[in-house]
């Protein structure tokens, strides 16, 4: 299989990919067959703000009793012409016909089997989801079928005060969505105060939450507004209780938090407050990768293009970004988007070939051309990734994995690298 392109390629170009999907779909109806749980059934259908999850915790669509079944089992998410399941890294695993799958695209008929439990799928007709007309809540914009089902849901928890859980990958903007919430809320004009967990020793991070004999803490700071609070997950678990313990308490401070990680995971390990999490589960929303956006690339890379500039977006572009996967999601495209817009199309290869042409290697045409440090440096720097990614994936065949393996890095951190200097 050819391993993914980064932004810079020059893939074959598939238009579909880039238009605004079909809103209609099918349902399909789900009943336990099996276990505990049997006579449970519910539709699923293409409305639906997020992924179905099913298992036995409180956020689950498919909610089981089977001891046998993981708090987050499986996930079921709806499409134009399929239900995709995937397996949640569940204890006992899921099998659809009798096989152990990881991940498989339903049509209706299948047999579903989870711990002790045997649901089935079948296919219902077809729905014309109702998502309505919006295509953006404030500055979160996107016209595919995963947001458009979304911003009702945004409008929904914005005009409430219970507090909310935002997951989602690493770029996916969960902090620009705690915003708008606020904005589009009761409080909005009460402060917005931020706790980045994960980037903060332990003693300095609960000292920040709750304050000192000296300083008041960002609880404090933030009465009668929102306290966000990015990678939760990553408070000790004294402070994840007290904060519990506050919250049940009636204080004046609307709690929104965030996630990347799989919060249920946590608490069946230890990790997490169960309690906590019951208080967060009731305002549980999933913002999907851009990978599962069709059609946002290039809605999203044409408003970052004219945030920076007034003319249109390079027609070269878009089929570029079309089969990449986009692993830093909506931040990786903004970043992409701004490095063309600032050095153009030869970004990345006109200072090599502006010193072939003088006979002068790279590093002395960036020093002749007096650059500010900062921004020679990061010239050097690019200059270097791109060379080093060009050759070790030359060595080994264009495979990204071994490549990154012989690199002595992560595969993802090797990819975001590879996005950057293509």
């Amino acid at each position: 299989m050819k391993p993914p392109q980064g932004p810079g390629a020059d893939p074959t170009v598939r238009r579909a990919r880039l238009t605004r999907p079909d809103e209609a779909s099918a349902a399909y109806l789900l009943s336990v067959l099996e276990g505990p749980d049997a006579g449970l059934a519910l539709t699923l259908d293409g409305s639906s703000p997020t992924r179905a999850l099913l298992g036995t915790s409180p956020v689950c669509t498919v909610r089981l009793t089977d001891a046998e079944v993981s708090r987050r089992h499986a996930a079921l998410a709806v499409t134009i012409d399929h239900v995709q399941i995937v397996d949640l890294g569940s204890t006992n695993g899921t099998t659809v016909n009798g096989v152990t799958i990881k991940e498989a695209s339903l049509y209706g008929g299948e047999v579903i089997r989870v711990g002790r439990s045997v649901v089935s799928l079948q296919r219902g007709e077809e729905r014309v989801a109702n998502l309505g007309k919006a295509t953006s809540f404030g500055r979160v914009i996107g016209e595919s079928m995963a947001m458009r089902r979304l911003y009702p849901v945004l409008e929904t928890i914005a005009g409430l005060e219970r507090p909310v859980l935002l997951e989602g990958e690493t770029g996916t903007g969960k902090e620009l969505v705690a915003e708008e919430l606020h904005r589009a809320s009761k409080r909005a004009d009460a402060p917005f105060v931020v706790l980045e967990s994960s980037a903060l020793p332990t003693d300095q991070l609960v000292n920040q939450l709750f304050g000192t004999a000296e300083e008041p803490g960002l609880l404090d700071k933030a009465k009668g507004g929102v306290l966000f609070i990015d990678e939760i997950g990553d408070l000790p678990r004294h402070a994840q209780k007290k904060l519990r313990d506050l919250i049940a308490s009636g204080t004046d401070v609307r709690l929104i938090a965030a996630t990347r990680h799989d919060l249920d995971r946590d608490v069946t390990a230890g990790r997490f407050d169960e309690e906590l999490f019951f208080e967060l589960a009731s305002g549980r929303v999933e913002l999907p990768p851009l990978r599962d956006r069709q059609g946002d690339v290039a809605v999203l890379a044409k408003h970052f293009w004219k945030e920076l500039a007034q003319n249109e977006l390079p027609i070269d572009l878009l089929p570029r970004f079309e089969q990449y996967p986009w692993p830093g999601n909506v931040r990786e495209l903004r970043s992409v988007v701004i490095q063309r817009q600032t050095f153009g199309e030869l970004s990345k290869t006109y200072l090599s070939d502006k010193a072939r042409e003088q006979g002068l290697d790279f590093m002395s045409a960036v020093i002749q051309d007096d650059l500010p440090f900062p921004t020679a440096r990061d010239r050097v720097v690019t200059e270097f990734e791109r060379r080093y990614v060009e050759r070790v994936l030359a060595r080994h065949g264009g495979n990204v994995t071994a490549a990154a393996r012989a690199s002595g890095v992560a595969h993802r951190y090797f990819q975001l690298v590879r996005a950057r200097v293509r």
